[in-house]
């Protein structure tokens, strides 16, 4: 367990509780999981394939292919959002066996449904939080806070915190470019894994 316990990221309690139990055999944790995401994940697929037993075969084949692959799984994110990029992939491949795929855009499929839209907003928050609480230092994250939050200037804040501006510019700097760090490494796990 020791890859999960080094991510960047922190996994929910259930998600890692999940994990835990399938890298032992659980087959209760996947029937967990199954049930929590299937009626989601349903009609996710159904306003793409438009099919109900295309839908039905791409879960499961997906849902399949994630209990064969329990022991090496190495989900940086979320079993939610690895989960929704397996089945986004199995759709568009499903589209272009079926040669649909070839006359239409990708652009004209969205493939971001409103409620994961909403969840990758809440993990964006919830992965700032992180960085603000976890990974800066106090004085960082003040600095951070009065420039964003009470909207002051670098020069209004280092006369309120007795420092100088270069001082107050040096540590913006350094917890925008964590940030963006953070940011970044999220998109990519979100599009990834």
């Amino acid at each position: 367990m020791k890859n999960l316990e080094s991510l960047t990221f922190k996994l929910s309690n259930q998600d890692y509780d999940w994990l835990c139990r399938l890298k032992n055999n659980d087959t209760k944790a996947f029937s967990e999981i199954y049930f929590t995401y299937w009626e989601n994940f349903h009609d996710y697929c159904l306003r793409y394939l438009k099919n109900e037993n295309l839908v039905k075969d791409v879960l499961h084949d997906v849902f399949l292919e994630f209990w064969k692959i329990r022991g090496k799984l190495e989900i940086k994110y979320s079993i939610k959002a690895y989960l929704a990029v397996c089945i986004k992939n199995k759709c568009i491949f499903v589209l272009k066996q079926m040669r649909r795929f070839e006359f239409l855009e990708i652009e004209d499929y969205d493939f971001q449904s409103v409620e994961h839209d909403q969840f990758s907003v809440r993990d964006i928050e919830s992965q700032l939080n992180y960085v603000l609480t976890e990974k800066i230092t106090n004085k960082s994250r003040i600095i951070f806070e009065l420039n964003r939050n009470e909207d002051l200037s670098y020069k209004e804040i280092a006369y309120r915190l007795n420092l100088s501006v270069k001082s107050v510019e040096y540590h913006m700097s350094k917890v925008l470019t964590i940030l963006r760090k953070s940011i970044l490494t999220l998109i990519t796990c979100m599009l990834f894994f």
